[in-house]
């Protein structure tokens, strides 16, 4: 299910429509669900991102968290995600990376790829 609130199939490139590119305002969170899988949409400089909804840290809902220009700060603990690399802010000495997953947009619509990014 997508933002449109029906089951979408993905394209011949495996990409699944999820929302209208009009729906995606600068600097703000968007939770839609693909393929059974919730994900955060978020537009920061013209650049649509998407990335997956739990916190790699505790598992903690990230659509509860604060966005900061490019960073995502988790609710529970804090911790804040680059959203442009996956990479952890802070705390500094700690590894764990958001998953994030490949957007197209194409007219008019935004499209996202379930397999990961590495």
């Amino acid at each position: 299910m997508s933002l449109f609130g029906r089951k979408t199939s993905p394209d011949i490139d495996n990409y699944f429509p999820v929302c209208a590119s009009e729906n995606m305002p600068e600097e703000e969170m968007t939770a839609v669900k693909v393929d059974g899988r919730k994900i955060i949409l978020i537009r920061y400089e013209g650049r649509v991102y998407a990335i997956d909804s739990l916190c790699p840290h505790a598992a903690a809902d990230l659509t509860k968290g604060s966005l900061r220009s490019w960073q995502l700060c988790c609710h529970e603990h804090n911790y804040c995600f680059d959203i442009r690399s996956g990479l952890i802010v802070w705390p500094d000495d700690e590894v764990y990376r958001l998953r994030r997953y490949e957007v197209k947009e194409a007219d008019g619509q935004i499209f996202v790829r379930l397999t990961p990014y590495k």
